[in-house]
């Protein structure tokens, strides 16, 4: 019976254990945990963000001091801003959205939109003033069209000439 009273009380400290989060601190990280994962995601390591883990020395040493940071106990936005800190923006795979890098991301889009907008513009304008000319001068046409019979005609006698 005592041994009965004795795995109880073991399995509700278990329980108890558990849910008040003191297992998360005896946790240990290691490249394939997912928290490693999802925090690395966000660095572009030098360029070798999309290489394969298991051949690529660069991003394994990237994992592993991931994981030994979180092993230590630091969090994740303490791990960003480490990395953050040692080498810059330039570190991230997306920068962040906000000051200069919003600009510096955005005014090229903004710049070829205005300038798609300003050439549609433009060349509607080319075009209404051609078709106007062409509705006021009906003459105008007349002459091109008399002009155009008299090159023609000329053409068609020297090329008789010739042969």
């Amino acid at each position: 019976m005592k041994w009965l009273y004795g795995f109880l009380v073991l399995v509700v400290g278990f329980i108890s254990f558990q849910h008040i989060g003191v297992t998360d601190s005896l946790l240990s990280y290691d490249i394939n945990s997912p928290e490693v994962k999802e925090i690395a995601s966000k660095f572009s390591m030098q360029g070798h963000a999309d290489h394969d883990i298991s051949t690529c020395s660069t991003k394994q040493t990237y994992y592993n001091e991931i994981a030994e940071l979180l092993n230590e106990g630091k969090t994740k936005a303490e791990i960003f801003d480490y990395y953050l800190s040692m080498y810059g923006e330039e570190g991230l795979r997306v920068p962040k959205k906000e000051g200069f890098s919003l600009l510096a991301w955005t005014t090229p889009f903004m710049v070829l939109t205005i300038a798609g907008v300003g050439l549609f513009i433009g060349v509607g304008n080319m075009i209404n003033k051609q078709e106007a000319k062409e509705l006021v001068s009906p003459e105008k046409n007349e002459e091109d069209a008399v002009e155009a019979e008299i090159t023609s005609s000329f053409i068609d006698e020297e090329r008789k000439k010739m042969f």
